[in-house]
Order: structure tokens, then C-alpha cells, then sequence
């Protein structure tokens, strides 16, 4: 189930990008005062803001959280080889060699 906060970023989204499409038409179709024309133009400037900053929040967030996924399920990789190749499959390795291998693994870690 979606949680409270995600349910009510959802609902902004929707408002605000609702707001947005539903707003285009009256502007377009509607003969305004030319008087109005410099508070028209600031809401329809601060109404596109909101909505595409809304709708890149969802673009984005999940692209980059599938790229860090990634990234993290690599290292827990490289990890996993450094502690196999520390430990060693037969005779315990001695501490400096241990060493040595984590040390390596580090280097390759880094970004």
C-alpha cells in the first residue's frame, strides 16, 4: 500500500499538472484584457514550473534510483569476491596477505 507522504506527493502531482493542462484552454480561447496580460503570463509561468518540476521528480528519481541500484548490487559484488579471496578456500591466508587483497578491492571500489 502506497504510504501517507507518497500518496499526498501523488495528489500534488496530479493537482498541479491538472491545473496546468486544465488552465492552457482558458488562456488560449478566451479574450482577455490586455491589462491582465502580465498576471497571465506569471501563471502560466509559475503553473508549468509546478507541473514539470512534478512530473521530472518521477522521470528522474526512478532513473536514477535504478542506476544506484545497480551500482550498489555491483560493489556488494566486488565485496563478496574481495572477502572469498581474503578468507581464502583451503589454509586461513596469513593477515598480511589479507590485507593486501582488501586493500586492492578498496582501490577498485573507488569511484
Amino acid at each position: 500500500m502506497t504510504s501517507s507522504p507518497d500518496l499526498m506527493r501523488n495528489r500534488l502531482a496530479f493537482m498541479l499538472t491538472g491545473a496546468f493542462i486544465g488552465m492552457l484552454p482558458f488562456f488560449l480561447f478566451k479574450n482577455l484584457p490586455a491589462s491582465n496580460k502580465d498576471i497571465i503570463t506569471y501563471m502560466v509561468g509559475q503553473l508549468s514550473g509546478m507541473a514539470l518540476m512534478a512530473l521530472g521528480h518521477y522521470f528522474t528519481n526512478r532513473a536514477g534510483q535504478d542506476a544506484l541500484d545497480e551500482k550498489r548490487a555491483d560493489n556488494t559484488g566486488k565485496l563478496a569476491d574481495a572477502v572469498v579471496a581474503a578468507t581464502g578456500s583451503g589454509p586461513a591466508l596469513g593477515a598480511q596477505a589479507a590485507a593486501s587483497a582488501a586493500q586492492d578491492v578498496a582501490e577498485e571500489l573507488k569511484p
